[in-house]
């Protein structure tokens, strides 16, 4: 598959890029703050971790839908984010803004929106909102500045928010440099192609998601909702990027049927490094978990090199037990695990 290239643009002031690994102290500082975080996803501050994953799904939109949001950069340092949220649930492409708490109110969130506004126009994105939740004054303010209108009230995934929609986009254009360029490996098998995921996964991804007999020994035992599905996927997209492991979606090789999904499982919030594996059950006792994962493993060591690499597996799995040690893993201990007994399976490093 063709790589994706992350567009860097520049205004007076500022440089909008793709997020790098360096950026996570920084952007774990801002969304850590609760004056930023009252206003921001679930409302709540984030750890390292979880401001870690955030940088991976916005990196993982770029890949999926061809845009996504910006780091921005302001004399040397990060300054906050801003660019395109368009989750599947989403009513429409959003104009989302945030900026550290250090350098608000010096229009710097006025002066990268008019950026991305401009560039997006230029693909064909000139209908934009910013669903921005009530008392979030600073945000109306930048709206404003911008030319938005509220229109009305709405519920988003359970919360309520005030649409403001943009007017025409300005007619300067950024300039522009280098790009960034995201590129997954496709690895091949006699019967699999692992590839990075696509749009066209989304729908099949969440009815794989949604068998509770397929999830059953998943974190915490139950089908996940179409939108996990989606952060998930631009997560497990975006680590690529950020040199933390990665996912492929597994395709037949032939049709690029999508049945199942492996990777190496090295974010901040995990224990250590993991080989996972999951398929959709009408592809159960095939062997294709087994070599899918093998092309995974082989992967990981060679271009994560891990310290150790393992499967952290469910007590009870036993297919998947089975798969990690007919790959030679062997059962070290059980560990308690996302509130479960889980056997730890250890993987010999390759000579």
């Amino acid at each position: 598959m063709d790589p994706i290239a992350i567009p860097t643009l520049r205004t007076r002031r500022l440089t909008l890029r793709a997020f790098r690994p360096g950026d996570l102290p920084a952007y774990a500082a801002m969304l850590g703050d609760p004056a930023v975080a009252k206003f921001v996803g679930t409302g709540q501050p984030r750890n390292e971790a979880e401001s870690w994953e955030t940088m991976a799904r916005m990196l993982g939109q770029w890949v999926l839908r061809g845009t996504g949001v910006f780091a921005l950069e302001h004399e040397g340092r990060l300054a906050g984010h801003a660019g395109i949220l368009h989750p599947p649930a989403w009513p429409g492409p959003e104009l989302a803004y945030a900026v550290a708490p250090a350098l608000q109110r010096r229009g710097i969130a006025t002066e990268a929106c008019a950026a991305v506004r401009a560039w997006a126009a230029t693909l064909g994105l000139r209908d934009l909102v910013s669903f921005i939740r009530p008392g979030n004054a600073a945000s109306v303010a930048v709206a404003r500045k911008l030319g938005a209108l509220h229109e009305r009230d709405i519920d988003l995934l359970g919360s309520a928010a005030q649409i403001w929609r943009h007017g025409p986009p300005p007619a300067e254009q950024p300039a522009t440099a280098a790009p960034t360029v995201v590129d997954v490996p496709v690895l091949e098998t006699p019967r699999l192609r692992l590839r990075r995921f696509a749009l066209a996964d989304y729908d099949t991804l969440c009815a794989i998601h949604a068998d509770p007999e397929t999830m059953r020994y998943l974190s915490g035992g139950k089908p996940r909702d179409p939108a996990l599905t989606w952060a998930q996927m631009c997560m497990w997209t975006g680590a690529h990027a950020l040199a933390r492991g990665g996912w492929f979606a597994i395709t037949r090789r032939g049709d690029d049927t999508l049945i199942g999904r492996t990777g190496i499982n090295a974010q901040p919030a995990w224990p250590e490094p993991e080989l996972a594996y999951t398929l959709a059950r009408a592809h159960w006792g095939q062997g294709l978990a087994r070599e899918a994962a093998t092309a995974a493993r082989d992967w990981g060591w060679r271009h994560v090199a891990p310290p150790t690499l393992c499967s952290l597996i469910k007590v009870g799995n036993v297919a998947s037990a089975r798969v990690a040690a007919s790959l030679g893993a062997r059962l070290t201990r059980t560990l308690e695990f996302e509130g479960k007994p889980t056997e730890r399976w250890e993987y010999p490093r390759p000579a």
